[in-house]
């Protein structure tokens, strides 16, 4: 069975795995002509800061919202009841969990360190200080950040190993980036604006 998933994702251009995760369910769907074929796709980290992208002004509090997460997020020792995002974004992020809690369970989510939560919503600048980050939108969260922090290249970010292979392809089926994919930085680090 799993031989033949893998056949299936080679043939629809698919990292073949054997495991029917939310790429392949994508690239199915595409092959097959259904709908919700295509990712979203997002404005760019420029047209984001130039205030002409979807996401309006940095801190308006009017585009912000709480979400309850689907399984138990910590920052910095304490359980998170609620997490603050665009409210264009917030579909997709609570999906992405439920998604990642469906794929890795409990158990796995702790061992693994997808629990650990670093902010989304935050209105300040980016590491460098030369622009406002995109938390200052709600359009960026961090997970794992003591294991993932920006200068922790792979392979010693624990969000690069092969294990976290499936977390990624969950947020990328929901059009994030991910910097430390991307770049190899900022492992803690996903987006819903492209680079």
């Amino acid at each position: 069975m799993k031989n033949d998933i893998a056949l299936i994702q080679k043939k629809i251009g698919v990292a073949p795995d054997g495991i029917v995760g939310p790429v392949t369910v994508q690239a199915l769907k595409k092959a097959l002509g259904l709908p919700g074929a295509t990712l979203p796709t997002w404005p760019t980290q420029n047209e984001v800061r130039r205030g002409t992208s979807i996401f309006g002004a940095p801190g308006d509090e009017y585009n912000l919202v709480s979400l309850a997460p689907p399984y138990p997020l910590l920052y910095e020792g304490k359980t998170v009841r609620t997490i603050r995002v665009h409210r264009l974004i917030a579909t997709h992020v609570q999906d992405a969990l439920r998604e990642i809690l469906a794929h890795y369970g409990q158990d796995e989510i702790e061992r693994l360190g997808l629990n650990l939560y670093g902010g989304s919503y935050n209105y300040r600048s980016t590491t460098s200080g030369r622009a406002l980050s995109m938390h200052a939108w709600g359009i960026a969260l961090d997970f794992s950040p003591a294991a993932n922090a920006y200068g922790t290249r792979a392979p010693r970010a624990t969000l690069s190993h092969p294990d976290c292979e499936h977390w990624w392809q969950i947020w990328e089926s929901h059009g994030a980036v991910s910097l430390g994919r991307c770049c190899n930085r900022d492992w803690m680090h996903l987006q819903f604006a492209r680079l």
